[in-house]
């Protein structure tokens, strides 16, 4: 069973790639400093690794 992630946005959307926009929305965040938890999934974690420089990444 794949365990869970704790992912927090700490920079904002404005001025990047449409396509590191999209990872973000994927994800499921909205806003700067909001936290959500995601199954760790290799599409969850590739995800992550092409916006790894906007995230904080915790083991939840």
């Amino acid at each position: 069973m794949a365990g869970k992630i704790k992912i927090t946005l700490t920079r904002g959307l404005h001025g990047r790639l449409a396509s590191h926009k999209a990872c973000v929305a994927g994800l499921g965040l909205r806003r700067i400093r909001q936290t959500i938890e995601v199954d760790d999934t290799v599409e969850n974690r590739g995800m992550i690794n092409k916006v790894s420089y906007m995230l904080n990444i915790e083991e939840a």
